[in-house]
């Protein structure tokens, strides 16, 4: 008996010393995968603002829970020579449809996601416009030089159907810039898709990203490229909360830097019968810490200012304060850092010229309205009219697919 205690407490010590090394050798992989250290991006988002503009409904289809097109979080990361996106929504990701139990070739059959990145944060590069059918343009001046389109579609299908897209003579010219995904998985509500460096070549912490969440239709036309339409009222495919002409965005939820609204960034547009006529909505990428200006502006920002005085220019010291004022604002001031005498005064280089006019300026007095203020003029600007969801009134103009 005590043989068999003594042996069953061997083999317990010598199980539990065995197993681990397998257990710090898993938490080690789990650290370098999930490691924070390596994610370019990793920011939340509001939770129950997949309403688009704030006014958009969920299509009539009811396999269609609410929360099944609502960011929670997105993030970027570098795993070797693969640059991984995990999007996390709010409800479970739909796999099949729950009535026919069918799917489509990556595993999933409802949702459809665009992935805009901004490679070199540097202004005035890249495209402006989204993909066709989003009806969104890129704010700031920044635009993305690679966009990860993600649909339920493989990707052999998704490349033929973009050759395909006539209907614009233009998107032919970004095709090569529209990348699919080599790997799609689903776990529960999170998406990861992975891409290899080679298509997303010279990404950083200075790029910036934007992700649109939007509902999946296998349509290809002149006003869609795979998305659910948006319409003034809600049908079994298409969301309501729009109008019936063109210009609604077709974004549902996005990523946005901290402190600015999503449904004020979509609402900021106008529709109209003809697309040429269409007052686009504007939206900013984000960077890293969710700011929305990119670090290369910001190192552009942060950098010192040296002025060098010219040679000809004599420094001499001013020692009453109406000499000061009489002078140019525009040349440059020096202060004498070592200097005991001349410590607390301000030198300005002083020419010839200045010294033998020094008369005072005479300043044109302005009348006021009495108490001291004069209202600048402002000067006129064209401004975006805004389309206001109010049906009152308004005769929708039926939309073509």
């Amino acid at each position: 008996m005590k043989k068999l205690t003594k042996l069953l407490a061997t083999s317990l010590i010598l199980g539990a010393t065995s197993m681990m090394p397998l257990c710090c050798k898993a938490a080690d992989n789990h650290k370098q995968y999930f490691n924070g250290d390596n994610s370019i991006l990793d920011i939340q988002d509001s939770i129950g603002d997949d309403k688009g503009t704030g006014f958009y409904q969920y299509p009539q289809d009811r396999r269609l829970k609410r929360g099944t097109f609502d960011i929670k979080n997105f993030r970027v990361f570098e795993e070797g020579d693969i640059i991984v996106f995990e999007i996390t929504m709010r409800n479970y990701i739909m796999k099949t449809w729950e009535d026919t139990g069918k799917s489509e070739s990556q595993g999933f059959v409802a949702n459809l996601w665009d992935i805009y990145v901004d490679i070199d944060g540097i202004p005035n590069s890249g495209y402006e416009e989204a993909l066709p059918g989003r009806d969104v343009l890129f704010a700031d001046k920044m635009g993305w030089e690679k966009v990860v389109m993600i649909s339920p579609l493989s990707s052999t299908e998704v490349e033929e159907i973009l050759r395909e897209n006539t209907d614009h003579i233009e998107f032919q010219d970004i095709v090569d810039d529209i990348v699919i995904p080599d790997y799609v998985i689903i776990q529960g509500n999170k998406l990861t898709a992975k891409i290899s460096k080679q298509k997303l070549p010279r990404i950083s912490e200075k790029s910036g990203f934007q992700c649109f969440s939007m509902g999946f239709s296998n349509v290809v036309s002149a006003n869609r490229l795979l998305n659910r339409d948006v319409k003034a009222f809600s049908t079994r495919d298409d969301f309501g909360g729009g109008s019936n002409e063109y210009g609604d965005p077709a974004v549902i939820d996005m990523i946005t830097p901290i402190g600015v609204n999503q449904y004020e960034l979509l609402r900021n547009h106008s529709t109209a019968t003809f697309r040429e006529d269409i007052g686009y909505a504007d939206v900013p990428f984000v960077y890293a810490g969710g700011s929305r200006i990119s670090p290369a502006v910001q190192a552009l920002n942060r950098a010192p200012c040296t002025v060098q005085p010219s040679q000809n220019v004599v420094l001499e010291p001013v020692t009453n304060f109406q000499q000061f004022q009489q002078l140019q604002p525009s040349i440059p001031v020096t202060k004498p850092a070592n200097n005991p005498q001349t410590l607390n005064r301000i030198q300005l280089p002083v020419t010839p010229a200045k010294q033998q006019n020094l008369a005072p300026k005479t300043v044109q007095q302005i009348p006021s309205a009495g108490n001291g203020f004069v209202p600048l003029k402002k000067t006129p600007t064209q401004t975006k009219p805004v389309y206001n969801n109010i049906p009152n009134g308004f005769v929708p103009v039926n939309k073509t697919k």
